[in-house]
């Protein structure tokens, strides 16, 4: 065997490299291209930012909004800082705030769910929703195999 030609193990390690960085991309893809919805329908467990205890931000979920209130759990649905994130038991909450909307992109390992709105009369007004499911994921998986196929055929008939 020549010094020159790579061998078996670099083989099948670079060509798993080159699978895990296509995964990467085509997740990341899937995931910037996944659809808005424009709705006003909220649901239960979609997270809002919101100003409590000690006047630090905290998230609430909009099924959770009367009882929190009711108990004084926050204060105002108004972020004090224009950005910033929190770490929840389950998952990551961050938000951004641009001409009065706020943008609130809840994530864990499994899902992400980014919301729109403002706050009118202390009262969230949903603009859009873009809920990415752990099928983003999947959908990268497979377009990193079909991308090996066909680099892996062209190599061959080159």
């Amino acid at each position: 065997m020549s010094h020159d030609q790579p061998t078996w193990f670099s083989r099948i390690f670079v060509a798993m490299m080159l699978f895990c960085g296509l995964v990467w991309v085509w997740t990341v893809a899937f995931i910037m291209g996944w659809p808005w919805d424009k709705t006003n329908v909220w649901k239960p467990e979609y997270r809002l930012v919101a100003v409590c205890q000690n006047k630090e931000a905290c998230g609430v979920a909009y099924g959770d909004l009367a009882a929190a209130k009711a108990k004084g759990g926050y204060s105002t649905l108004v972020p004090a800082e224009p950005a910033g994130d929190i770490e929840e038991e389950k998952n990551w909450l961050k938000w951004k705030v641009d001409n009065g909307i706020i943008e609130v992109k809840a994530s864990s390992w499994h899902f992400q769910t980014t919301i729109r709105y403002k706050v009118v009369d202390e009262a969230p007004v949903l603009l859009q929703v873009q809920d990415v499911p752990a099928k983003a994921f999947y959908y990268g998986v497979a377009a990193a195999v079909v991308t090996m196929i066909g680099l892996y055929l062209r190599k061959l008939r080159g």
